[in-house]
């Protein structure tokens, strides 16, 4: 009974409802709630820098890295900074929030060892803070050659400044960057002679620079690539095998004062000098007399020369040059172009050294000038029209772009002695080809000094000039492509 009525109170009620009203419009938008709390930040989205590669790097190269990150926000404004001022990163490129690529550029001077690296990233979506990252000991710059011990020895040897040291040295970069052509030692120290060279070792005689710090030395080596880029390499100081540099005062040398009483008491002995000029572009005539018994058969006094620098290989080799077949005095002639202090290493042509290797050393300085270029004109020079012409011989005269254009030819030279007594003549090149510098008449035809020759890099001689007598030089060498330099100045 209960069941039937309700069954019937149902279907009454739905017999009654109507039929579905239009929908109403929608309400108009409530008031913005209150900015709720920041919420912590979930697990393993700390922006955090992941990997660099590569993660090593030579000094003086430079290569295309990647960057990778977590939870980071990489972008075209973010900069890239590492710990020390010789690692340079010069163009980004981002590939993702989290990955960006970079070029970096390792200076010869960067600090061995491991480097940060630290990125700013500027703030997202114009707010928050901007992301600064670091990567600890992300890069680690490591040497590029290793220095080889000498035979039977624990340590590397000890040499003077302004002194010689046989060296070998490992190429550890030779994969990429063997030794090519014109290898040799750089940095702190400067090649003496040949070389020994394969693509991956180097070896020879150097000599330290005058004023290299005492102590550990780091060897530096150089070499021309396929593409005639040079490519530098360097040592670790700090391995057992390096050199270390004992110092030592130079001697002065007054201008214009001799210093007599010099020697050379031991084999392969340098002596170091300093000397210094008061003005720029001055000659300087050094001058080797009283010589002993020990410069006999061809050994004679050779050296190199550093500006305020002390480092030979922004300098001069000379090769010291005398009059006859044993001559008693002999004569460099350099052009030093900026005025200060400037060193001198003199040793024996043959490394040889005794006290009978005993002389008097004596430099000047003056006024010199450039001469008009020694490039061959197109058609060429002869006796009727030389390479340049010196009106008066006034004050000493240089020319540093001279070249021997074709095997034995003559290049012709013209001065003219404005004050009678000696006039010193020097032709320079590198050592190897046979260059030589003789003596003719006002017509460049007849000879009054016979051309003198030598391989080993320097040639001259000395006129008894006559005032006011026009005098023709004759420039001569056997290798074609050969660059010289020439000097032609008077007694200081």
């Amino acid at each position: 009974m209960k069941r039937t009525l309700g069954f019937l109170l149902c279907a009454t009620l739905t017999a009654c409802q109507g039929p579905a009203g239009d929908k109403g419009e929608v309400g108009a938008l409530g008031d913005k709630g209150d900015k709720g709390d920041k919420g912590e930040q979930g697990p393993g989205t700390t922006p955090a820098l992941a990997a660099l590669t590569p993660s090593t790097m030579f000094p003086g190269r430079t290569t295309v890295m990647q960057l990778s990150g977590v939870a980071t926000h990489f972008q075209s404004g973010s900069s890239l900074v590492f710990d020390d001022p010789a690692i340079k990163v010069t163009k980004v490129e981002v590939g993702s929030s989290a990955n960006l690529r970079f070029t970096v550029e390792v200076g010869l001077d960067a600090k061995l060892g491991a480097h940060d690296l630290s990125i700013g990233s500027p703030p997202t979506g114009g707010e928050g803070a901007a992301e600064n990252l670091k990567l600890t000991g992300g890069l680690t710059i490591v040497p590029s050659l290793s220095v080889e011990l000498g035979s039977g020895v624990s340590t590397g040897p000890t040499v003077n400044q302004g002194g010689l040291a046989d060296v070998a040295v490992r190429n550890l970069d030779y994969r990429d960057n063997p030794f090519w052509s014109q290898t040799r030692f750089a940095g702190p120290v400067s090649t003496i002679g040949s070389v020994s060279a394969t693509t991956a070792r180097l070896a020879g005689t150097v000599l330290v620079d005058a004023l290299a710090p005492a102590g550990l030395l780091a060897v530096s080596g150089a070499t021309v690539g396929p593409f005639g880029q040079t490519i530098y390499y360097t040592a670790d100081a700090a391995e057992m095998s390096a050199p270390t540099v004992k110092a030592r005062a130079a001697t002065e040398l007054k201008l214009g004062t001799a210093k007599t009483g010099e020697s050379l008491s031991e084999k392969r002995a340098t002596n170091l000098y300093k000397f210094t000029t008061t003005a720029d572009k001055q000659v300087v005539h050094m001058q080797f007399t009283s010589l002993g018994m020990g410069w006999n058969s061809g050994v004679r006094p050779i050296g190199y020369t550093a500006p305020a620098s002390g480092k030979f290989g922004e300098g001069q080799a000379f090769d010291s040059w005398g009059t006859g077949f044993n001559p008693t005095t002999r004569n460099v002639l350099q052009i030093v172009q900026a005025k200060g202090d400037a060193y001198t290493a003199v040793l024996a042509s043959d490394q040889s050294g005794s006290m009978s290797h005993s002389y008097t050393v004596t430099a000047k300085a003056g006024t010199a000038a450039a001469m008009t270029s020694l490039k061959e004109p197109m058609m060429g020079d002869s006796t009727s029209s030389p390479l340049a012409t010196i009106a008066e011989l006034d004050k000493a005269y240089y020319g540093l772009d001279g070249a021997i254009d074709a095997a034995y030819e003559d290049d012709f030279v013209k001065f003219k002695a404005k004050t009678a007594g000696k006039v010193y003549v020097q032709i320079s090149a590198a050592a190897g080809p046979n260059i030589g510098v003789g003596l003719r008449d006002t017509t460049c035809n007849v000879v009054v000094l016979s051309t003198q020759y030598s391989r080993a890099g320097s040639m001259g001689l000395e006129v008894d000039a006559k005032a006011g007598e026009t005098y023709c030089l004759r420039l001569n060498g056997d290798t074609a492509g050969t660059a010289y330099s020439l000097i032609i100045s008077p007694a200081l």
